[in-house]
């Protein structure tokens, strides 16, 4: 599993930035999203974005996910976009069942350019098998799953054996709302022990910090200028505090 930073934490943060808090703080990669100061996105030709490909990977964090909107993930700009940064585009999790000639469409599109799109869930493992049963009649490789964690309004280690058996290897990317500067806030909210069973799952993917919500812009731009580890865990699930520090993860 890898421990990767959003630019979530820090929107308007240049690449070179995300790249420096990533080494300080010792993320082993990079999940992008849309409209955000780092210069990835739709419109940029593919040399901007093999540029970019190409930094991150110097700078030892490389990009590992772009995050967008159902409908520019769905676009096959998108699809070229997955090819080009050789990594998976997420379509963020909206309200609202996906059209089945939409995801179809964009299945095709993503195979014919090479790409990857992974399809952001939460934490119900009916919506998560209903996704599996579709993504599955894609080519190999092409679809896949995205599972968003909030801790702050679900009990994650109680969900979380059933949310993996219904993903099972599709499940490529997570996302952690919280950590960081935030991880005080979640003690008791089940982070260790989800931890402990995506590591007894064989969890290969990436798993990216995320802030929880937009007010903690600015504790998660401070945080990311120092360095250290990130702590997180449940005192009241297990004694031991749980201490996850991202160049070891």
């Amino acid at each position: 599993m890898r421990l990767v930073l959003s630019s979530a934490a820090a929107a308007d943060f240049t690449l070179d930035e995300l790249l420096a808090a990533a080494r300080r703080r010792g993320f082993a990669g990079l999940e992008l999203v849309a409209g955000h100061a780092h210069g990835a996105g739709l419109d940029p030709d593919t040399s901007d974005l093999e540029a970019i490909r190409v930094r991150a990977a110097a700078g030892a964090a490389p990009v590992v996910a772009f995050r967008a909107a159902r409908a520019e993930a769905f676009h096959p700009a998108a699809a070229r976009l997955s090819s080009v940064l050789r990594a998976p585009v997420i379509a963020h999790l909206e309200d609202g069942d996906i059209a089945e000639d939409a995801l179809e469409s964009a299945a095709a599109a993503y195979a014919r350019a090479g790409g990857t799109l992974l399809v952001a869930h939460g934490s119900d493992p009916g919506e998560v098998w209903r996704l599996r049963r579709r993504i599955e009649c894609a080519p190999a490789g092409v679809l896949g799953l995205a599972w968003e964690v909030d801790p702050g309004s679900e009990d994650v280690a109680a969900r979380a054996p059933a949310v993996l058996e219904a993903a099972g290897a599709h499940l490529r990317h997570i996302r952690l709302l919280g950590g960081g500067p935030e991880a005080v806030r979640h003690e008791g909210r089940g982070i260790g022990p989800l931890m402990a069973r995506l590591a007894l799952a064989g969890y290969s993917g990436t798993l990216a910090l995320a802030p929880s919500t937009p007010r903690y812009r600015v504790a998660w731009s401070t945080w990311l200028g120092r360095g250290g580890g990130w702590g997180c865990g449940s005192k009241a699930a297990d004694p031991s505090f749980v201490v996850l520090n991202p160049a070891q993860a």
